[in-house]
């Protein structure tokens, strides 16, 4: 027969192993909950930076093509502040940088203020349907998104170094 001190004993000890356990449990599904909600912000913020860049590309294209070259010269940058931050609402989320270049032809791109590659005086390639590299102006578009990665452990908002800021950048060539 169990005397009845001993069955308190075994009581408090199971309990104290329960409780153990319980803690170790919930800590290890705290710690997993954190990290999961670390990379689903990571995952946020990219792809928000990849359609602000896709958005950015899109305009820069209908600006180059709306734009008179002769009259007002071409447009070679834009910038951009997108969102608030969270912890202040002074620093924007999202800073895209937009530079713009233009290939072709110095016939077909006048203006002395764009940022002409690779350009040519003239001639074509192939003279009778005058569908040659000559004969077009390509853009070359390059789209920064700098975003403050909220996960770093030296952001407090205040610091300005580039370790807690990420960049996604995108590279178009377009044909006008």
């Amino acid at each position: 027969m169990i005397k009845v001190k001993n069955k308190k004993a075994f009581s408090m000890i199971t309990a104290i192993f329960t409780i153990v356990i319980m803690a170790s449990v919930t800590s290890l599904i705290m710690g997993v909950t954190g990290k999961t909600i670390r990379e689903t912000t990571a995952q946020y913020q990219k792809e928000q930076a990849s359609l602000l860049a896709r958005s950015y590309t899109e305009l820069a294209i209908l600006y180059a093509l709306h734009r008179d070259r002769i009259a007002d010269g071409c447009i070679n940058t834009i910038t951009a502040k997108f969102g608030e931050n969270s912890v202040s609402n002074y620093d924007p989320s999202y800073k895209v940088t937009v530079n713009i270049r233009y290939a072709g032809n110095k016939q077909n791109v006048p203006s002395a203020t764009c940022d002409i590659i690779g350009a040519t005086t003239g001639g074509n390639w192939n003279k009778q349907t005058n569908l040659g590299f000559d004969a077009t102006v390509s853009l070359l578009i390059d789209v920064y998104v700098s975003y403050r990665d909220i996960n770093h452990p030296l952001n407090n908002n205040t610091d300005t170094t580039d370790d807690v800021f990420k960049t996604f950048h995108r590279r178009t060539l377009q044909r006008i």
